[in-house]
């Protein structure tokens, strides 16, 4: 994975601000910008933001031996959508994601985003 693949994704659809591939310390290994996006978060904010992105995400692992796993999470601010995406490459990474407020990151992400994935790191669990 590189930052090309966050390119990629950024270019799959014009509601894409923002693509990086984050791991479980809080590296932010690679990530894209869409080219006219200006960030929301200072450097430190996002960091924290990432952090406590990753958080959640590991939250969420507490109950997949009942509910399967997560596919992915989507929250709703004013000023923007963001979304996280488990990764099932070796290092567990997350895929994380920010969306312009008028973008439909569901159908985006199901439809766009994860089929890239499923080619990109062959995910056995990533569906169509």
């Amino acid at each position: 994975m590189s930052n090309e693949l966050c390119r990629s994704i950024v270019d799959l659809d014009p509601g894409i601000r923002f693509a990086g591939v984050v791991s479980r310390s809080g590296e932010m290994k690679f990530f894209a910008y869409r080219n006219d996006v200006k960030p929301l978060l200072t450097d430190d904010e996002a960091n924290l933001s990432t952090l406590q992105s990753i958080a959640r995400v590991i939250t969420r692992e507490t109950f997949e031996n009942k509910l399967g796993k997560a596919l992915y999470s989507i929250t709703v601010y004013e000023n923007v959508k963001r979304a996280t995406i488990p990764m099932q490459n070796a290092d567990k990474d997350i895929l994380a994601l920010s969306f312009d407020t008028t973008a439909r990151p569901g159908p985006i992400i199901t439809k766009k985003i994860l089929p890239l994935l499923k080619i990109a790191i062959g995910s056995k669990h990533i569906e169509d």
